[in-house]
């Protein structure tokens, strides 16, 4: 069981929980509306994304026996087989999936089904390990869970959803280049390629740009309330301001974990204020939340 269990990597798959709980009340304007497809949404979401991480712990066994921060998980110590392993994660995403397209709609199902093949095929099988690039590709599957909550509950892929799935990419660009950054041994040991220092800091300023006026965009078209463009431009403004610091000499790591500490209270607070951030609720006829946008 407890092997079981850091196979699915929980840290990440919690991480996700949170965003996907912000897509589905951005949609619901705040309302608990139909408990089961929340319920649904979750537990759908939440056994994708565990089940991609099973596989990333496949695939990735390799190059975690090099790292100091991963050469004591499962598959890096050959705990566990191999075959065992995959089948377990395979299960879990096809569970995954039939949840939410039995309990949710196609549209849920299919949009958890791409960020998979990003995830596990595109990032983790090609891109992370022979491109500079790879942090764009797996930023795509690190933005649906918020977007499968989104399209639970409306059920189409409309301007909101659009501006969701752009601004979760953008916020990961300096999430993950932080991380990459203040783990550049680790990198390095494994032969994996990272950016330099002064790339990756422009990496990291471009992607909070991006994300905080993606994140404006969104607002507008799902119209939010002024306290979400308050609190995406004030929090923004100070993950700006740390990233636009150049770090002195030996000061890299402690810079980078700043930027990464900003990149958690940015999508903490992004996800609370989908949740909250609404002037009103209007229903349509059929007593369905109406959508903005």
């Amino acid at each position: 069981m407890t092997m079981a269990w850091q196979l699915v990597k929980p840290g990440i798959v919690a991480g996700n929980l949170i965003a996907v709980l912000g897509g589905y009340f951005l949609a619901s304007r705040g309302q608990w509306y139909e408990p089961r497809v929340l319920l649904a949404t979750v537990l759908g979401t939440t056994l994708v994304v565990a089940g991609g991480c099973v596989l990333n712990n496949c695939i990735d066994r390799d190059i975690d026996r090099r790292m100091v921060r991963t050469c004591h998980r499962v598959m890096a110590l050959g705990a566990c087989p191999l075959g065992l392993a995959s089948v377990y994660g395979v299960l879990l995403a096809s569970l995954g999936l039939v949840v939410l397209q039995r309990c949710c709609n196609d549209l849920a199902a299919a949009l958890a089904g791409l960020g998979l093949l990003f995830y596990v095929g595109f990032y983790s099988l090609w891109f992370k390990r022979r491109s500079l690039y790879g942090t764009p590709v797996g930023s795509l599957a690190g933005a649906m869970p918020p977007v499968i909550g989104y399209c639970a509950v409306s059920a189409h892929f409309d301007a909101p959803a659009f501006w969701l799935l752009v601004m979760f990419c953008c916020w990961q660009i300096p999430h993950a280049h932080a991380i990459a950054q203040y783990r550049r041994e680790d990198l390095r040991a494994a032969g994996l390629p990272i950016l330099t220092m002064a790339r990756g800091q422009r990496q990291i300023v471009i992607g909070i740009l991006a994300f905080v006026l993606s994140a404006v965009v969104l607002g507008l078209s799902s119209a939010m309330s002024m306290a979400w463009f308050l609190v995406i431009g004030g929090l923004g403004s100070c993950w700006l301001a740390v990233a636009l610091a150049r770090p002195g000499h030996g000061e890299g790591r402690r810079w980078a974990r700043r930027i990464f500490g900003w990149s958690i209270i940015l999508v903490l607070a992004s996800s609370l204020m989908m949740s909250t951030a609404h002037p009103g609720l209007s229903l349509d006829a059929g007593g369905t939340p109406a959508l903005g946008g």
